[in-house]
């Protein structure tokens, strides 16, 4: 793993120290909700639609019946996604946090991982850039994917695979870039 520069390492070591155990604490208490199945059902259910499965079918649907404010939106949403998908994969290298399973043995994960480390939610990050894109230009489409990307990064921090400061940051990463690229793309439409 590259060596992290001073500060970076030192916000990591303070982090690891003093602000971790206390989601780790949080945690606890929201997985006990895993005792009931049809919520841990959900959470799953929503996990896995944030892999991909959403996405493509939004953008099945907005390719068939959006006409060529759908196709821009397909493209801008796409655009997004791969703005999110290469930032966090930076961010996860540069700074290491390992998952919480990893570190906290009361804190077991429910779903294998789909790479090393926990920080930020790529899942998180992707779902509220799509959501944020679409926001702009399909002003009507919030109350549907709001609620998705909510869930979607709700489900990563009560699968365990996901500390709450993962889900936040990548929540606000995944808004910044999906409004600023809604924002762009709005502006070739017009």
């Amino acid at each position: 793993m590259p060596k992290k520069p001073k500060l970076a390492g030192d916000l990591v070591d303070y982090y690891a120290r003093h602000i971790t155990p206390k989601e780790a604490r949080m945690m606890l208490r929201f997985c006990d909700l895993r005792r009931y199945k049809p919520l841990t059902t959900l959470m799953r259910l929503a996990s896995r639609l944030g892999d991909a499965p959403l996405w493509y079918l939004t953008a099945l649907v907005l390719l068939a019946t959006g006409g060529s404010t759908g196709r821009w939106a397909v493209l801008a949403t796409a655009l997004s996604i791969v703005l999110c998908v290469s930032l966090f994969k930076i961010l996860k290298n540069l700074i290491g946090r390992p998952r919480p399973f990893e570190v906290w043995v009361d804190l077991p994960c429910q779903m294998l991982p789909p790479d090393r480390f926990s920080f930020p939610s790529g899942h998180t990050m992707t779902a509220f850039a799509v959501c944020g894109t679409l926001a702009v230009l399909l002003p009507g489409s919030l109350a549907f994917f709001l609620p998705a990307a909510i869930l979607i990064g709700l489900s990563r921090i009560f699968l365990g695979l996901h500390y709450p400061t993962d889900v936040l940051v990548g929540a606000l990463l995944g808004s910044a870039i999906g409004l600023g690229v809604g924002r762009l793309a709005l502006e070739f439409i017009h």
